[in-house]
């Protein structure tokens, strides 16, 4: 646990932090139950064939393939220059912890990137003070994860000594300009009063932005109203879920919106999409499971992780907050008390820090019954897919706030590989605006808008899409 916040034994504190000697120094293999079903592989240029159709012309990158040695040579490019997105994630991570962190400094957190950076690139006090606090924590022995992850992240990349402040500030730097000009970018195209090309815009924003491993507990509140509103339109039938994809599941570091960092790393929409399919009725309580898709090793050795303490009767404990500021609806408030309930028990919150009073915490004990049910795979999805036995397809996929890491074509090609993993009439749910030209295997459904304040326009807009 955090150096602040240190509840339960010794022993369980090692046991959660394990997974930290995994983080980002050793590729991953999946060795859980699911992965005996599958096998993950490149995606061939037979398979892509009707992807590379509709993008012919468009001048995206590996959109002009036109054989089979070129495309092979190129998939494999292609996901090496993703995973080596990551680091930058993890910067991106870091200046986030800067930002918000609060639990290796009691000064007090910034509001937003634009409170921390002048236009210029000048560095204000206050975030050169926070900058110090973090290189002065990364200094000195902690059992703090997220500074475990810092140092080691550091020490991996030779910035030691002296050199730690200056990069970081220059980090810091680099991530505020770069946070502006996607605003820039953003009024560009609402200027521009072309739908298109807003859309455009939106849905492939962080085309070359770091990978980030954010997670929210909203955009599962999300995705259980979309799921819910297909059910009234006939759409899903009672008992329909039982094998669930999740790409991209999260891992709490600092993210961009909260930045709470007072609590163990933890991942949520695995269990929320598990939750979700037994509420509405869609699956079963005994043979619903979730596998989850992602190419950072630091998520992967996490799940591993808490799916085996899961076999070994221990449940998963995570931390649910709220903050009464954020303005939530009515539904979104209900969905957070309810968190939780069919899958898990309550448990005790762990104490909030005073610097963050408006704060409210719930905490859940997933039960290991289900725990034990999620398998991480190491895929990307954009270059690869898993090849499942007969009767292992997914009846339902994920990608919530990830596809917008990736450009037109790219995001064609994921949704071709995803339409490969489902079964027949299975369901695929995202939030970002994704490209229209996609693999006819995939029919469009629905565009359904959800609230996720009671004032302004904040709120998530999800795309469902049923496989052929």
């Amino acid at each position: 646990m955090l150096a602040i916040n240190m509840v339960g034994s010794s022993a369980d504190f090692w046991r959660r932090s394990r997974w930290l000697a995994f983080f980002l120094l050793v590729p991953f293999c999946s060795t859980l139950v699911y992965s005996a079903h599958c096998q993950v592989r490149y995606l061939s240029f037979a398979e892509v064939a009707e992807t590379l159709r509709l993008f012919a012309g468009s001048g995206l990158p590996g959109s002009d393939i036109a054989n089979s040695e070129a495309w092979d040579r190129w998939i494999r490019e292609q996901d090496a220059e993703v995973r080596a997105r990551i680091d930058r994630g993890i910067e991106d991570s870091i200046s986030n912890l800067i930002l918000y962190g609060t639990s290796y400094t009691n000064l007090p957190r910034l509001e937003s990137i634009e409170g921390a950076v002048a236009p210029g690139g000048q560095v204000f006090e206050a975030a050169l003070a926070r900058v110090h606090a973090l290189v002065v924590a990364v200094a000195a022995p902690s059992p703090n994860e997220r500074i475990r992850i810092v140092r080691d992240f550091l020490k991996r990349k030779g910035i030691v000594g002296d050199g730690v402040q200056q990069v970081l500030t220059e980090n810091l730097q680099r991530f505020a300009e770069e946070q502006r000009a996607y605003q820039t970018k953003l009024e560009a195209a609402e200027k521009s009063g072309d739908v298109d090309q807003k859309l455009s815009t939106r849905g492939t924003l962080y085309q070359s932005r770091g990978l980030s491993a954010d997670t929210s507990l909203l955009v599962n509140y999300a995705l259980e109203d979309t799921l819910r509103a297909l059910i009234v339109k006939g759409v899903l039938a009672e008992g329909s879920i039982r094998h669930i994809a999740v790409i991209g599941p999260g891992l709490d570091f600092t993210n961009k919106h909260s930045g709470y960092d007072f609590y163990p790393l933890q991942t949520i929409q695995p269990f929320a999409a598990m939750e979700t399919a037994l509420r509405l009725k869609l699956g079963n309580p005994e043979d619903v499971e979730v596998v989850t898709m992602d190419l950072n090793p630091g998520v992967n050795a996490h799940i591993t992780e808490l799916a085996h303490d899961a076999r070994a009767s221990r449940a998963y404990t995570v931390q649910l907050p709220r903050d009464a500021a954020a303005d939530w609806p009515q539904p979104a408030v209900a969905y957070w008390e309810h968190f939780g309930e069919i899958i898990g028990a309550q448990a005790k919150p762990l104490s909030v820090p005073q610097g963050l009073g408006g704060v409210t915490l719930r905490a859940v004990a997933i039960a290991p019954r289900f725990a034990s049910r999620v398998t991480p795979l190491n895929l990307n999805v954009v270059a690869q897919c898993a090849e499942l036995e007969q009767g292992h397809g997914f009846d339902l996929v994920i990608a919530t706030n990830i596809l917008v890491y990736y450009d037109r074509f790219q995001q064609a090609l994921a949704m071709a590989s995803i339409a490969r993993m489902m079964n027949p009439g299975g369901i695929f749910l995202a939030n970002d605006a994704l490209s229209a030209h996609h693999v006819q295997s995939l029919e469009f459904l629905d565009r359904h808008t959800v609230a996720l304040a009671t004032k302004g326009p904040y709120g998530d807009n999800v795309l469902a899409y049923r496989r052929r």
